[in-house]
């Protein structure tokens, strides 16, 4: 009997140590995994020639200016000073929590909407909170 409660509490101190070191980095990541040394585009880049990024993936990297209360899109701004962009995650299985502020990297499919203005927009597959 004391040996299964030795073991038993060998696993969870074991246990305790990885929930503890994993939640010391700081680092959440949801959805599609992100290359480390992945080449990332500037929002402005994309916001000054979306004909060229329509259809096709992205990373962007930026600060969480703004965030829908349950977690399905989110406002980037970068450094590149064009402005934000609206990344969505309604519709696919990424929900994050209330991060504003925090940086963020985004991996997605730029889009733009049918109506006018046309707005451009990225649709989110793989998102990392720093």
């Amino acid at each position: 009997m004391k040996k299964i409660l030795v073991i038993l509490g060998l696993i969870l101190i074991g246990a305790a140590g990885l929930f503890i070191s994993s939640c010391g980095s700081g680092i959440e990541k949801f959805g599609e995994e992100i290359g480390a040394n992945t080449a990332k585009t500037a929002i402005g880049t994309i916001l000054l020639n979306p004909g060229d990024y329509v259809n096709k993936e992205v990373i962007i990297e930026g600060k969480i200016a703004s965030e829908c209360p349950t977690g399905g899109w989110i406002n980037v701004s970068d450094a590149s000073g064009g402005g934000t962009i609206y990344v969505e995650m309604h519709g696919t299985p990424i929900t994050i929590p209330q991060r504003v502020g925090k940086n963020v990297e985004v991996k997605g499919m730029v889009y733009q909407t049918e109506s006018e203005p046309k707005e451009t927009k990225i649709l989110a597959k793989g998102l990392i909170i720093k």
